[in-house]
């Protein structure tokens, strides 16, 4: 980093420390070097924040004033796209985002602002029903859209911005105030997000806070706890998605939750095979295999199993991966050493069951930082704890199935999660119908890709509720009020 980075907390439009004074280092996973400090805030600091926000959202017209909140949101959008770069650099070090898979991290998801940025203003905040008669009397009926208030939004390490800006954007694009709790690894993308709405929008104080720290469980609890949070919107794993909802069962509070997965990647039998295994390969592990929608069960019809395994060990096995700041890399570190003890275990345990290890299995050779080797496990049990556990590194499991596409089906099926699916095929009729039988959120088809601003991205079981992403999305902010009145 070429100057001191921003790591204090932001909160009524001003950064600080947090009241206790505390900091703590932000972890390079390529190398463990310190990238920068963040203030470690506590429930004084969530509180101050609340504060802040319920009084904006109470006392502004900030919740109605579109044509405003559309010219700040259109600034933010500039803002962030003036200082893509840095934001770029920063997820690289804090987060280990290889450059190679950047581009749909931050300049694709800046890019796609317009939608949300036009929903503003051409949305249909109020709508007329026309005259219905109930018990002999006329009314006029209109339904507004009106927004939650305030926005408790908690995100993840693997994807920072991306998150961070849909969370943060959505929320205030719809009328609402945003606080934003970012991952404890990875502060400084959202630091640089609320130092863009301070300083390239006129966004006021209030409207969005940004809080770090070290403990994964105190700030979230703490907002979670507090009344005056109106909707809880997070991304992360099932059992903290749980208890989110849960908490926020207490004074009923609105949850939209994406909360992981484990998406199968079905190979029919008439599939284009190098097609197929070069996407599989891309689609498991770009961002290291640190993604939720990723397709890391392949599953492979017995008649081309041997034809996949044969390409999946020449691709896996020389596949370039290392330094994230090398464009020629697509796998990078992983986040930190926590997760690469759970990831040897998730694999040894793999092959004590009877999976069979084709590419990796290992750490990598690097004297710092947390590597593991892109890794190919075959012949994989689908009931199995590597087949149904979302392992969230550069693992790629495949299940070999025989019989009809149902069959596919019903292995692509045998998860608790359901938030991605794949299918391959040549043939695009057959491809399709296997494709709306998948229980899942959002499925992609051949060289297909669902990620777009107006298309709903949610999942199906313990992969969420709600969704991200067009007017669905868009309405996830707002309430709906209808208001009757005697029709003339």
């Amino acid at each position: 980093m070429s100057a001191p980075l921003e790591g204090r907390l932001f909160i009524d439009g001003e950064f600080r420390e947090a009241r206790s004074g505390k900091r703590y280092p932000i972890i390079n996973p390529a190398d463990e070097s310190v990238v920068a400090e963040a203030a470690d805030a506590g429930v004084e600091d969530v509180d101050d924040a609340i504060a802040a926000a319920r009084r904006f959202i109470d006392t502004s017209d900030w919740t109605t004033n579109h044509e405003f909140r559309k010219r700040c949101m259109v600034q933010f959008q500039e803002g962030l796209r003036a200082r893509a770069d840095e934001f770029e650099n920063i997820m690289v070090a804090e987060a280990g985002v290889a450059r190679a898979n950047m581009w749909t991290h931050v300049r694709f998801m800046i890019e796609g602002m317009d939608y949300f940025n036009n929903l503003i203003t051409d949305f249909p905040w109020e709508e007329d029903l026309g005259p219905y008669e109930v018990m002999g009397n006329l009314s006029e009926r209109q339904v507004r859209y009106e927004p939650y208030g305030v926005v408790g939004a908690i995100t993840p390490w693997n994807a920072p911005f991306m998150t961070a800006l849909w969370k943060t954007h959505h929320g205030l694009a719809t009328g609402n105030a945003v606080i934003l709790k970012s991952a404890p690894d990875t502060p400084l993308t959202a630091a640089l997000m609320a130092e863009v709405l301070r300083d390239a929008t006129d966004t006021p104080a209030g409207a969005f806070a940004a809080l770090s720290s070290s403990d994964k469980a105190i700030v979230g609890d703490a907002m979670t706890a507090d009344q005056r949070i109106d909707l809880y919107h997070f991304t992360g794993s099932p059992g903290v998605g749980q208890r989110i909802a849960e908490r926020a069962a207490t004074g009923i509070r609105h949850t939209v939750l994406e909360l992981g997965g484990k998406s199968a990647n079905i190979i029919l039998p008439d599939a284009n095979l190098d097609m197929a295994c070069g996407l599989g390969v891309a689609m498991c592990l770009s961002n290291s295999g640190q993604g939720c929608a990723l397709a890391t069960r392949m599953i492979v019809h017995a008649d081309v199993y041997d034809a996949v395994l044969e390409r999946l060990e020449n691709i896996v096995g020389n596949i370039p991966w290392g330094d994230p700041n090398d464009p020629v890399n697509l796998v990078g570190p992983i986040i930190r050493e926590e997760q690469l003890k759970r990831m040897e275990g998730l694999v040894d345990r793999a092959q004590a069951e009877g999976a069979r290890l084709l590419v990796g299995g290992k750490r990598g050779e690097q004297e710092r930082g947390f590597w593991y080797q892109p890794t190919v496990l075959v012949d994989v049990d689908e009931n199995s704890e590597i087949a149904q556990t979302e392992v969230f590194g550069p693992v790629l499991s495949v299940l070999r199935y025989e019989g009809d596409d149902s069959e596919a089906v019903r292995m692509a099926n045998n998860s608790a999660y359901g938030l991605s699916g794949y299918v391959q095929s040549t043939n695009e009729e057959r491809a399709w119908a296997v494709a709306r039988r998948l229980r899942a959120g959002t499925v992609n088809i051949n060289n297909s890709f669902y990620l777009s601003p107006d298309a709903p991205f949610g999942g199906y079981g313990i992969s969420g509720d709600g969704v991200e992403h067009g007017i669905a999305g868009f309405r996830e902010y707002l309430r709906i009020k209808s208001i009757a009145s005697p029709s003339h």
